[in-house]
């Protein structure tokens, strides 16, 4: 995607607040907006941007973040093959906090294997990476073609800080915007959708939002993320509240949070706390703004039936949860459910392997450039060995649900 995710537009209006920012004098800052725009470009563009954030970054004094943009300029994604033949290790947990996801990303990834040609299709040995065996599985993988893992942020902070490794690593995890040669770092981060759902916003005309999201860690890190890219578009925050994780009421929320108007909210919530939110927002009466709201408010269960208490909010979605929206070349929900349970609580882990594997077997096409229509996104590399995921979009409209696709697709 050498374009931003929606456009030039978000380009452009990042670029003129970076100079906005360092006429001003706040070379930090733009050396911040133009390291961003470098990692969603490619080529020129990006290596523009790089010259530009590394000039400010010196201009800041900031002399680790200006040798964090050197390496970027010297340290290319590595372009290698598509995996057929040899070994894959994957290096997942047996047990600890991580292990049902680890179960249900297995899953995903042997459905998309099962499915390849059997002369086309690697040996997949399986390491168990819990946390005080990860040092040894990470040596015993060496020996492979390929690795996909670790999966939990310290084992992967390990592979990154270790540089370069003997074999091609997809990661479980995403854990900073750049990788060494022979990592890409994959990962579902809710800080990245943040950052996707601003610029959607941005790009459909607002410019002053209202955020609204939990007392949570995860509910922070889209805040985080959502702020964050809002804020380096030039968009104004008019109101943020917090709300507890076990709250049932919203309506003195929603006063507070709507006593500054803005043209939109974002919405981060749960299904039915993310319904009764929008539900108060629609009873306060005079303008209602328009609504965007976490992939966590998405109910599969919901699709097809009227839901009118989510009127004209738009939400980024795994492609795999959306009933007829997955690409026939990979497993559906329904090819995995009908094969034996399936926890629908875990439904983003099984997309996740899926689209692990799909990374695996396609590692040369998307180093060069391929976009990959996945389970969860459509998923492309950046040249700093990092994996982006761009969603399929959803809205509401009197009730309906209509499907809007990436840009990339």
């Amino acid at each position: 995607m050498g374009l931003d995710t929606f456009g030039i537009g978000v380009n452009q209006a990042r670029a003129d607040r970076a100079e906005t920012l360092a006429n001003k004098g706040d070379y930090a800052g733009a050396a911040y907006l133009y390291e961003n725009l470098a990692r969603s470009n490619k080529g020129s563009k990006r290596r523009t941007y790089l010259q530009k954030a590394l000039n400010y970054y010196e201009r800041a004094g900031d002399n680790a973040s200006a040798a964090r943009i050197r390496m970027g300029i010297a340290n290319e994604a590595i372009t290698t093959s598509n995996i057929t033949t040899g070994e894959i290790a994957v290096l997942l947990p047996s047990s600890g906090v991580y292990a049902k996801a680890a179960n249900a990303v297995r899953r995903g990834m042997e459905s998309v294997h099962a499915r390849q040609p059997e002369g086309k299709r690697p040996t997949l040995r399986y390491i168990d990476s819990s946390d005080s065996k990860l040092a040894g599985a990470i040596g015993e993988a060496d020996s492979a073609a390929m690795i996909i893992g670790p999966l939990s942020k310290a084992s992967v902070k390990h592979v990154v800080s270790k540089g370069k490794p003997n074999s091609t690593t997809i990661t479980l995890n995403q854990v900073s915007d750049y990788s060494p040669k022979g990592v890409y770092q994959f990962g579902l981060s809710p800080i990245a959708e943040g950052e996707m759902i601003a610029e959607k916003a941005w790009t459909d005309g607002h410019r002053t939002t209202a955020i609204i999201y939990p007392d949570t860690s995860w509910g922070s890190r889209y805040e985080k993320g959502f702020r964050r890219s809002w804020k380096s578009l030039g968009g104004a925050v008019a109101g943020s509240v917090r709300y507890a994780q076990n709250s049932t009421s919203f309506g003195d929320k929603v006063k507070e949070l709507m006593k500054n108007p803005a043209d939109a909210v974002f919405i981060v919530a749960k299904p039915s706390k993310a319904r009764q939110i929008r539900a108060q927002l629609l009873l306060a009466g005079g303008k209602s703004p328009a609504a965007y709201a976490s992939s966590t408010a998405y109910d599969r269960r919901l699709y097809g039936h009227k839901d009118t208490n989510f009127e004209n909010v738009w939400i980024p979605v795994l492609r795999w949860t959306v009933p007829g929206a997955t690409s026939a070349s990979i497993p559906s929900y329904q090819e995995l459910e009908s094969g034996g349970a399936i926890n629908p609580g875990l439904a983003k882990f099984y997309a996740f392997g899926i689209d692990a594997m799909l990374l695996a077997l396609n590692a040369g096409d998307i180093s060069r450039g391929k976009v990959l229509k996945g389970a969860t996104g459509d998923l492309s590399l950046d040249s700093n060995g990092v994996v982006r995921r761009n969603m399929l979009w959803l809205h509401y409209h009197n009730g309906t649900l209509t499907q809007h696709q990436p840009r990339s697709s």
